[in-house]
């Protein structure tokens, strides 16, 4: 009765062996679609940081730098206005001079405010490397964490090798089994209620990225716009230096 017993308890372990044998199949294939996944959505956020770094590059040293040419241009043609004047009386010398410091004083606000909006500029790009800092302390923990694994399933694996495992296998039960059996059924289900858990925020990521990468876009053909119409101002900029120039040697 007892040999029966055992046996039921054999074939029993050995049904729940290959179910979980499948749920490790399915478990797998459901882990690398998850990793696969989340290193196309890193590969992606890389690629929106790219196009961010583009933009930035043609925001700030392209269209404001052009921007701000066009308006130190501009000055500069209202000074050489101011300085072409021909005063006749001390009251009009007077007012040519004051003019052309006024000029100077709208000049040098004007460089004043670029240099706070410069100032924050710096001040929030700069926000951005502890932020990045932290990602690559991430990564280096996560890496030192797997190299720590590695070093002790390499000496783990020298036991096997040595005879633990033989050990193990010969001091194997029907009833050790049993609960060997339970105990890999209890971590695959929780395994694979993490794995639903993984997939559905990646998914959620996913939308998250596809959204920013849409907004980055639309960002950079505004960006292409305003290139556009900084460029129509600095042909009316050359425009009004011409005729500046033409008040240099009057008629």
């Amino acid at each position: 009765m007892a040999k029966e017993s055992n046996l039921e308890l054999i074939a029993e372990n050995k049904l729940g062996i290959q179910k979980n044998k499948k749920r490790i199949f399915e478990l797998e294939a459901g882990v690398s679609t998850t990793y696969a996944e989340l290193m196309l959505l890193l590969a992606d956020i890389g690629e929106n940081r790219a196009l961010l770094d583009r933009n930035f590059a043609s925001a700030f040293t392209g269209n404001r730098a052009i921007a701000i040419d066009n308006i130190n241009d501009l000055f500069n043609s209202r000074l050489l206005m101011i300085e072409s004047l021909e005063p006749k009386t001390e009251v009009e010398q007077n007012f040519q001079t004051m003019f052309a410091n006024m000029t100077k004083i709208d000049q040098l606000e004007n460089r004043s405010k670029l240099n706070e909006k410069l100032s924050e500029i710096c001040a929030r790009v700069q926000e951005i490397n502890p932020m990045l800092q932290a990602i690559n302390s991430l990564i280096a923990e996560a890496n030192e964490s797997v190299v720590e694994q590695a070093d002790a399933m390499i000496s783990e694996n020298a036991e096997w090798v040595d005879g633990a495992l033989d050990e193990k296998m010969d001091s194997a039960s029907a009833n050790a089994n049993k609960q060997g059996v339970a105990s890999n059924l209890e971590r695959l289900e929780k395994l694979i209620e993490q794995s639903s858990g993984a997939e559905e925020e990646a998914a959620k990521i996913l939308k998250r990225v596809g959204s920013v990468t849409k907004n980055i876009l639309e960002s950079g053909d505004d960006i292409a716009r305003r290139r556009e119409a900084i460029q129509a101002d600095r042909e009316r900029v050359v425009a009004n230096q011409r005729r500046t120039a033409d008040m240099i040697v009057k008629s």
